[in-house]
């Protein structure tokens, strides 16, 4: 097992006893973007798989076995496969279980594809026939609207193809056929989820609103159809991969796709710029202004990525990595995956018999799972627990508060603790700027008996609107490392005021940059420097502090001038 980073430093804790601590500010290449096999499916907080895959390479070897608890859209998972690793993911959202099967789940490709020509065959003519309009060109009845753009509840703009005239985008002004929307109960038998959101303002859950307000009658319809047909595949695994496909769909589907509108000037006066397709963000936010998209055209869209995602995991998963259903398979196998629909509070492994633990779990009350996955979950019938998630969520009647949370997540470092061998290592993710949420996380690790020997940012691959404006989000995350030590000593770390003046160490570190910095660079040095002694500023502090000193221009801070 190898290990080593640059910079080794030395600390005294609140024990008296010397930590020896390993800063990084870089694990030694640059994020590379979601690709292939990670956009497939839309996910939270997706971790760069190529940093993911070095903390896996450091900290344990081929056939060792690898646990993530908190598996989510399948990183850990996937690059333990791929790195000969016998790999356990463990998820309490079953999308998110499905998400990591798709990731090492090796299909027959030519099967694949001659059954997405069957659905196409089966459904494509009877749901153009749902989006039929006249061509402003020609006069075609049969032209199809490929987007509509609704102002509220009524069409401003329709894209149109026509076949007779072999164009593939001519833009009209709705008439009024185009405004009259099918009753999906009148066409087909249709079926459709039903189940309410729970009410949660942050998330936008309105009270009463349910999976299927998401959507348009029409794409119920077509929805519903495209549905019934899938369920109709015998083959299992191609099943699975075509429903695996529709959920990844849906968000594209819905009404929560954005107009993007690009402003320039004309003559000096400003002018309304063309629509682009935007995307569905987070939450459920239907904007004033949204697309409506052909859903076979969805389907087909992602089925491209989804084939070129499949194409990848056949090539980069070896067949003799086992898809094992149970730990014991798992552990008389040389090398495999066990991936299961569990809480991480009751992980049901033997103690002692992990080698290393790479994981994200929740960040408090930045991201409730459970509620943004309910579309993907409603639409594919798969059932879940409310109850034991782990998350602060602001959701009427669900009780997740911060003492819940804590409770929860304690219960499962301790889990990990157990099942983890001694001297084993544990990497966790972590993103939130609230002083509670971030000093409990700490706290639970190390009085747990993790001591922590590594602390770096985590840069991710790409930036979402989430992380780059929530109150409670950093642009990178921190991965802590810690050790399981036969000798270990705990003592809590707390926040405290007698460190270095905060404002001299950030005009120090200001004053040293001449383009400034951005928000999570001053707190990466503040935290990643103060960590290690047990001792942290408050990040309500840091933030209070750099808002006196300094001024906020282009997204990053620059000392105020004297």
């Amino acid at each position: 097992m190898t290990h080593g980073y640059a910079d080794q430093l030395s600390f005294l804790g609140d024990t008296d006893q010397a930590v020896s601590v390993e800063v990084s500010n870089k694990i030694g290449e640059s994020p590379k973007t979601y690709t292939g096999v990670y956009a497939m499916h839309k996910y939270w907080s997706k971790k760069p798989y190529n940093l993911v895959a070095r903390y896996i390479e450091r900290h344990s070897n081929p056939g060792d076995i690898v646990l993530d608890p908190f598996c989510g859209s399948g990183v850990t998972i996937i690059e333990s496969v791929r790195l000969r690793r016998r790999a356990i993911g463990v998820d309490i959202n079953p999308i998110a279980v499905m998400s990591t099967q798709m990731g090492v789940t090796p299909v027959d490709l030519s099967q694949l594809r001659k059954t997405f020509d069957f659905l196409r065959h089966e459904v494509e003519a009877k749901i153009d026939s749902l989006y039929n309009t006249e061509c402003p060109q020609c006069g075609n009845p049969r032209a199809v609207a490929t987007h509509t753009i609704w102002k509220d509840a009524s069409p401003i703009e329709v894209w149109v193809e026509c076949k007779v005239c072999q164009s593939d985008k001519m833009i009209k002004p709705p008439s009024e056929k185009d405004s009259l929307l099918p009753d999906p109960v009148s066409l087909w038998p249709v079926q459709y989820p039903t189940a309410e959101l729970l009410e949660n303002h942050r998330i936008n859950a309105k009270a009463g609103m349910r999976v299927c307000d998401l959507f348009t009658p029409r794409a119920l319809a077509a929805l519903s159809l495209l549905w019934s047909t899938i369920r109709t595949i015998e083959n299992t695994d191609v099943r699975t991969v075509m429903e695996f496909c529709f959920s990844a769909m849906l968000p594209q589907a819905s009404q929560m796709v954005f107009v993007i509108r690009r402003r320039g000037k004309v003559n000096g006066e400003q002018e309304k710029g063309k629509a682009e397709v935007g995307s569905w963000v987070i939450g459920y936010w239907i904007p004033t202004e949204h697309f409506e998209i052909h859903v076979w055209r969805c389907f087909e869209n992602r089925f491209r990525r989804i084939l070129k995602g499949k194409q990848e995991v056949n090539q980069s998963i070896p067949s003799s990595a086992i898809a094992c259903s149970s730990f014991g398979e798992l552990s008389n196998a040389d090398y495999g995956y066990w991936i299961t629909q569990a809480s991480a509070t009751d992980l049901g492994l033997p103690p002692q018999s992990v080698d290393y633990i790479f994981t994200d779990p929740p960040h408090g009350n930045r991201i409730p799972y459970l509620e943004l996955s309910l579309m993907w979950n409603a639409w594919l019938g798969l059932d879940f627990d409310w109850e034991d998630e782990i998350v602060i969520s602001e959701a009427k009647n669900r009780q997740k508060d911060a003492a819940d949370y804590q409770q929860r997540l304690a219960l499962a470092f301790r889990k990990m603790w157990e099942v983890l061998k001694t001297d084993g290592y544990i990497s966790i993710a972590f993103n939130s700027l609230d002083d509670e949420t971030w000093l409990s996380l700490l706290n639970t690790l190390t009085m747990t008996g993790f001591t922590i020997t590594d602390i770096a940012p985590l840069e991710y691959s790409a930036r979402s609107v989430i992380q780059d404006t929530r109150k409670n989000a950093l642009k990178t995350d921190f991965v802590i490392t810690g050790q399981k030590r036969a000798d270990a000593q705990s003592s809590p770390i707390v926040f405290d005021p007698s460190l270095t003046p905060l404002h001299v160490e950030i005009e120090d570190y200001l004053s040293r940059r001449d383009t400034g910095a951005e928000t999570y660079e001053i707190l990466n040095h503040l935290l990643i420097q103060s960590l290690p002694t047990g001792k942290i500023f408050r990040i309500s502090q840091i933030m209070e502090t750099v808002a006196n000193l300094a001024h906020f221009n282009n997204g990053r801070w620059r000392l105020k001038q004297p």
